[in-house]
C-alpha cells in the first residue's frame, strides 16, 4: 500500500490480475459482493490467516497516513506492505532525512513488529519506467498464482526501478527459489531482494508472540480505562468527593 503512485499500480492489477478472478461478475453490485467474499475467502487461505491479514491491512492505512500527513510530496513514491507486523517501506524519496523519516513515522503504529527499510534515494521514477514495473509485478504475479508448486497468496510483490522485492511467507526455500527463477525469465528485471520467512522459522514464531502480547496488554490497559470510566459515571459523587480532595 502506497501513498499516490499505488493508487495506479492498484487499478493495473486489478484489471490485469484481478479481472481475472472474478471473472464475468462485472461490475454490478452482485459483482461487487462476490469479488469482497472473494476477497476475504482468499485472506482466510494465507499463512497469517484472516485475522492477521486485516489487522496488518489496518496498519498499512494507518503508517500511509502517518506518511501522507507528514509530507505527501516527499513520501508520494513510497510504497507500505504490512506482513505479520513486518513493515517493508519501498520507493524513492529525494533525501536522508525523509528516508529515515518514513521509519520513524512506520515504528509509531500499533501492530509494528519490524522496519524493512528499502527506500531509495533519488529522482522520482518516469511513467515509462513506472509501467516496466507494473508489468513486471503482473507478470510475476500471474505466473507464481498458475505454478502449483507455490503457494503464491503468501507473498507481496512490488518493483522498482526493475528492483523486483519479494515480501512474505515461504513454505520451503525451495519455493522461493522458485519464485526467482520465474522472476530472472522476466524482461527489465535488474535485481531480485527477498524478505521472506520460513514458516516454520523461529524468529516468525518469535514475532507473532510479540504481538499477540502486545495486542493483549493494549486491550486489558483498555478495558480498564473504559471500567474506570464506567464506574466514574455510576457513582458521579465519588468522583466530585475526590476532586474536592484534590
Amino acid at each position: 500500500m502506497s501513498l499516490l503512485k499505488p493508487y495506479i499500480r492498484s487499478f493495473a492489477l486489478i484489471f490485469l490480475l484481478a479481472g481475472v478472478a472474478v471473472g464475468g461478475s462485472g461490475c454490478t453490485p452482485i459483482g461487487v459482493v462476490v469479488g469482497a467474499g472473494a476477497l476475504a475467502g482468499t485472506a482466510a487461505l494465507e499463512e497469517r490467516g484472516i485475522a492477521q491479514a486485516a489487522r496488518d491491512k489496518a496498519t498499512e492505512l494507518e503508517i500511509g497516513k502517518k506518511l501522507f500527513d507528514y509530507d505527501l510530496e516527499a513520501f508520494r513514491e513510497l510504497s507500505v506492505e504490512v506482513i505479520e507486523g513486518r513493515v517493508l517501506l519501498t520507493g524513492i524519496t529525494n533525501t536522508q532525512e525523509n528516508r529515515l523519516q518514513a521509519v520513524q513515522e512506520a515504528w509509531r503504529n500499533t501492530g509494528v513488529a519490524d522496519v524493512i527499510n528499502e527506500i531509495r534515494l533519488g529522482e522520482t521514477v518516469g511513467i515509462v519506467d513506472t509501467s516496466h514495473d507494473l508489468k513486471i509485478a503482473a507478470e510475476l504475479r500471474s505466473t507464481i498464482t498458475f505454478d502449483k508448486a507455490i503457494k503464491a497468496i503468501n507473498y507481496s510483490i512490488e518493483v522498482v526501478d526493475g528492483t523486483i522485492y519479494l515480501f512474505g511467507i515461504g513454505q520451503s526455500p525451495a519455493e522461493v527459489d522458485r519464485i526467482e527463477a520465474h522472476a530472472r525469465n522476466i524482461p527489465r528485471v535488474r535485481r531480485i531482494v527477498r524478505h521472506v520467512l520460513m514458516k516454520d522459522d523461529p524468529k516468525r514464531t518469535q514475532i507473532i508472540a510479540q504481538l499477540e502480547k502486545d495486542r493483549a496488554e493494549r486491550e486489558a490497559a483498555e478495558e480498564a480505562a473504559e471500567k474506570a470510566g464506567t464506574s466514574e459515571e455510576d457513582n458521579p459523587d465519588t468522583a466530585t468527593d475526590t476532586q474536592a480532595a484534590e
